[in-house]
């Protein structure tokens, strides 16, 4: 029979909070306040538009349309979301997703 052992909390520290920057970055875009974070989350939706829109996760493309809809709600015009942080691609992807893009 083998001995167990176990190594002590102590010695591997404290537990870590896993680190979720995609699930982040969604909770900002879903959120409805403007600040500066969701800017910064526009802008690094926009930086990832290298990849074909489809290859993006589902979960982001579903909280940039929600965000890009909240904008058209408000009257914004698509100059006014790329002013927000979206470049031309990404605003004119979600845009046409939802049902009010062109091209």
């Amino acid at each position: 029979m083998t001995k167990r052992t176990s190594i002590p909390e102590t010695a591997i520290g404290p537990p870590v909070a896993a680190s979720d920057p995609l699930g982040t970055l969604c909770q900002v875009l879903f959120s409805s306040e403007e600040t500066e974070a969701k800017v910064d989350a526009r802008r690094t939706v926009s930086g990832m538009a290298q990849r074909p829109w489809q290859q993006l996760p589902a979960k982001l493309r579903g909280a940039v349309r929600a965000d890009v809809r909240r904008l058209r709600d408000g009257k914004l015009s698509r100059e006014d979301i790329i002013g927000r942080g979206y470049s031309f691609a990404v605003a004119e992807q979600a845009l046409r997703d939802i049902g009010q893009g062109g091209a």
